[in-house]
């Protein structure tokens, strides 16, 4: 059995093609720093790949990789945190969901903040299966 607090490969949204379907076809809302667009599909393949998640930390407004990358590491373990309950209600209503999260503030928040935040934004894509 999986563990509820990890973040597994199958959980990792890394296919061209679904990214760009994301891109074209997806909702989005914005919750500062966080930008999210998801698509919701109506079918649940495996409990595992109920939800998949593309964590992204725009160059534009960081250039040196190490803060993007300290950014990202940041960004996902909120979400590792706190994907628990979205990852249920996906499982319950027997659908599943692709999730692109983008850092959109100019500066380096801190964590707790940003964990505050993320939590917002799980729980407004709770509300979006309900």
């Amino acid at each position: 059995m999986k563990k509820p607090f990890s973040l597994s490969k199958n959980e990792r949204l890394k296919s061209k093609k679904n990214i760009d379907t994301l891109f074209l076809q997806g909702k989005a809302f914005f919750v500062f720093p966080y930008s999210a667009k998801y698509i919701l599909f109506d079918e649940l393949i495996h409990p595992d790949e109920a939800l998949k998640l593309v964590a992204s930390v725009p160059k534009r407004k960081f250039k040196r990789a190490n803060k993007r990358n300290t950014i990202r590491r940041r960004l996902k373990e909120s979400y590792r945190l706190n994907k628990v309950g979205l990852k249920q209600q996906l499982i319950d209503k027997n659908k599943s969901m692709h999730l692109l999260i983008t850092y959109n503030a100019n500066e380096e928040l801190p964590y707790q903040e940003m964990n505050e935040k993320m939590k917002k934004v799980l729980e407004i894509l709770i509300e979006k299966i309900i």
